[in-house]
């Protein structure tokens, strides 16, 4: 079990930089895509998603003992434990939107750099798709990450965080929509 703990706290710690780097990221690109800013470098999208790898490794290796003792409990409690089946669900919702997402953004057309051979309703509802499961990976997490943190006032901070994260996810799925609309418009 001390190695249970000790993953458990390395998934914390890589929770946060990953999640500081995507809102870099996110914020970054969201402006750029509405004609404010310029990219964030490609090195730090690489980055996040080696570290999600990683993230992603480590929570599989955390969940499968889980779903064995449940399983060998006899009893799942699947809706006292919807909070941990919504978390696995939109990790792997996250998985399948970022390599969509990558795709989308990887489609660089002749009009320059930044520019993507097309950007319709498919590419728009990836990337909404892929900020809506962010948002339920991490606000679900919200308070557990607090408390592993060991920050005080676990609720009111969890409640701070989700607020601003929140924000932060809404101006990311808003400049997807206003980049749909120049697309439409141009």
């Amino acid at each position: 079990m001390r190695g249970y703990a000790t993953l458990r706290k390395v998934n914390t710690v890589l929770s946060v930089v990953m999640m500081a780097l995507f809102l870099l990221h996110g914020v970054g690109n969201a402006f750029l895509v509405m004609s404010f800013g310029r990219p964030t470098a490609k090195a730090l999208a690489r980055a996040i998603v080696a570290l999600a790898v990683v993230h992603g490794i480590i929570g599989v290796g955390l969940t499968v003992p889980t779903v064995r003792a449940m399983r060998e409990s006899g009893t799942s409690y699947g809706l006292l434990n919807a909070r941990f089946w919504a978390v696995r669900a939109s990790g792997v919702a996250i998985a399948v939107f970022v390599a969509l997402h990558m795709v989308v953004f990887l489609q660089v057309g002749g009009g320059g750099p930044y520019r993507l051979k097309e950007y319709g309703v498919f590419e728009l509802a990836v990337n909404i798709c892929l900020v809506l499961s962010v948002a339920v990976h991490v606000l679900c997490n919200a308070r557990p990450l607090v408390i592993a943190l060991g920050m005080s006032a676990p609720r009111s901070r969890a409640a701070d965080f989700a607020f601003v994260l929140a924000l932060l996810l809404l101006l990311m799925g808003v400049s997807f929509v206003v980049y749909f609309v120049r697309w439409i418009v141009i």
